[in-house]
């Protein structure tokens, strides 16, 4: 009886190691993958923080380029007032 007890709990003992090594192949594989999304995560914010400086380039040259015309106009319109 007793070497009948020893031997379902080896086979249990192995079948739990098993279960536990199949559970450690899962959690390795989600691990990569939760990394790789970190990577392109990363990689998608460089990529937006890229973008996001050449738009606030194209606004300062805009803004300069606005204050140049209005500036231009005052300029203009104030020596004709004087004159009238």
């Amino acid at each position: 009886m007793n070497y009948v007890i020893k031997l379902i709990s080896k086979n249990l003992e192995v079948e739990m190691g098993k279960k536990l090594k199949k559970n450690e192949k899962k959690k390795t594989k989600i691990l990569k993958a939760i990394d790789r999304l970190k990577n392109k995560i990363t990689a998608k914010e460089k990529k937006l923080s890229k973008v996001n400086i050449k738009i606030a380039g194209l606004e300062k040259k805009v803004a300069e380029k606005k204050a140049k015309k209005v500036a231009k106009k005052n300029a203009e319109q104030s020596p004709a007032s004087i004159n009238n």
